[in-house]
């Protein structure tokens, strides 16, 4: 939806400023344990599945659930796949900064989970679930349902915070880059017509199916996550050989009789 992107860039711009902000003012350990310490209000059993709709595969699942019903999702998630490895991967080895654990007393804060220690920034979680949350924003149609995913997205970005894993500063720049490579996703696939391709589609298909059912298996390093993760992986398969593999025969045997 066009009349949508400005809104995602004045979230970017805000989030952007907010990390500024943190960085000037050399707040970002503080704010961590406020963040860390307020969170465990709740279960641990909240936090760990929403650091799970962080997780790559089980975003890359729900990309393939929404991408059965609009299309030009699939080519878009291609797009953002090969922007966000690049991204991410590449400041996390050039900078690798110091994770919580690294740098705080372990009994000053909880972890949930696996301990982390290296390649804090930015966070890759973070990046995930906006960039996902994001992608699906600015296609479908119902923009109720796009903020809810917007708040959901952001909810499992702070996730990395409660399970100790990221320093706020990770958790705003990868939201924001997240934010800002959905975007560009779209703008390059809707720019350049062969990112549009059929062939596109059914590639990215294929590969976020066979992601979506190695979700169910995944071991992703935090308590109470197998039964979301299951489900999701389910859904994601089921949807996918409705939608795609199970028609596939019939459209091939068209195209061949039109051809």
């Amino acid at each position: 939806m066009k009349q949508r992107r400005p809104a995602l860039l004045w979230l970017i711009a805000a989030l952007s400023l907010l990390a500024v902000i943190v960085w000037l003012s050399d707040s970002n350990e503080a704010l961590f344990y406020r963040i860390n310490l307020a969170g465990h209000a709740l279960p641990d059993a909240v936090w760990a599945n929403l650091t799970l709709v962080a997780d790559t595969l089980f975003a890359v699942a729900i990309l393939l659930i929404v991408g059965c019903y609009y299309p030009k999702v699939l080519n878009q998630s291609l797009v953002l796949l090969i922007l966000g490895t690049l991204v991410v991967h590449g400041f996390k080895q050039g900078l690798d900064i110091a994770r919580p654990a690294a740098v705080l007393d372990r009994d000053s804060f909880y972890i949930i989970g696996q301990v982390l220690k290296n390649h804090s920034f930015p966070s890759g979680h973070s990046f995930t679930a906006m960039s996902c949350a994001g992608l699906i924003w600015l296609n479908i149609r119902h923009s109720g349902a796009g903020v809810a995913i917007l708040v959901l997205g952001f909810l499992a970005a702070l996730s990395r915070a409660m399970v100790g894993a990221h320093w706020p500063l990770d958790i705003l720049v990868g939201s924001a880059a997240g934010l800002l490579v959905a975007w560009l996703s779209v703008a390059l696939v809707e720019h350049w017509g062969w990112l549009q391709g059929n062939g596109q589609k059914l590639f990215t298909a294929a590969l976020l199916t066979l992601a979506a059912a190695y979700l169910s298996i995944h071991q992703d390093g935090y308590p109470y996550t197998d039964p979301l993760a299951i489900l999701t992986s389910v859904v994601a398969v089921v949807v996918a050989v409705v939608r795609v593999w199970a028609p596939l025969p019939v459209h091939v045997r068209r195209a061949f009789r039109r051809s």
